[in-house]
C-alpha cells in the first residue's frame, strides 16, 4: 500500500521564490472572501524503510533531501523528481505563515486529493488522516 505523509509546519514565511504552477487550483468549494493556494514548492523526503514516524520526522529537525512541485506527483517529471520506481512512503513537507488579518480567523485545511493515504501533521502535532485516492478532505 503507497502512504503518503504530510507535514504542514505553519510557523516560517511562506517562500514563493517559484512561480505558483496551476494558481486556480483549488478553487475553493464554497465561497470565501479570503483563501492561498499550497501548490508550488515543497520539501519532499522518499521514506522506503517507513521510519519516519518513528524518528519523528514531523516535528521538523529531519533535512528532507528533495523538493517537489505541487500539484505534481512525485512520478511525474513536471515534479521536478520524475520517480517512478515503488516507494511505500513519502513525505511533503511546507512551511506557511497565515496572512496577518486571518488571525483570530478559521482556517481551513483542504487538499483536492492525495493517493492513497494521508497523515497530516500541523506545527509537529497529528492532526488527522484519510484513506481514498481521488476524493478531497
Amino acid at each position: 500500500m503507497l502512504r503518503r505523509l504530510f507535514f504542514l509546519p505553519i510557523t516560517a514565511v511562506l517562500l514563493w521564490a517559484q512561480e505558483v504552477p496551476r494558481p486556480e487550483y483549488p478553487q475553493p468549494q464554497f465561497q470565501r472572501e479570503q483563501w492561498m493556494t499550497l501548490n508550488g514548492t515543497w520539501e519532499f523526503e522518499f521514506d522506503d524503510k517507513d521510519v519516519g514516524v518513528a524518528e519523528n520526522w514531523s516535528a521538523g529537525a529531519k533535512k528532507f533531501s528533495r523538493n517537489i512541485l505541487v500539484p505534481f506527483c512525485f512520478e511525474s517529471k513536471k515534479s521536478g523528481i520524475g520517480d517512478t520506481s515503488f516507494h511505500p512512503v513519502v513525505w511533503y513537507r511546507r512551511a506557511v505563515t497565515l496572512p496577518a488579518d486571518w488571525k483570530g480567523k478559521r482556517a481551513i485545511l483542504n487538499f483536492g486529493a492525495v493517493d492513497y493515504l494521508a497523515r497530516v501533521w500541523v506545527n509537529g502535532r497529528f492532526a488527522g488522516e484519510h484513506t481514498g485516492g481521488h476524493v478531497g478532505f
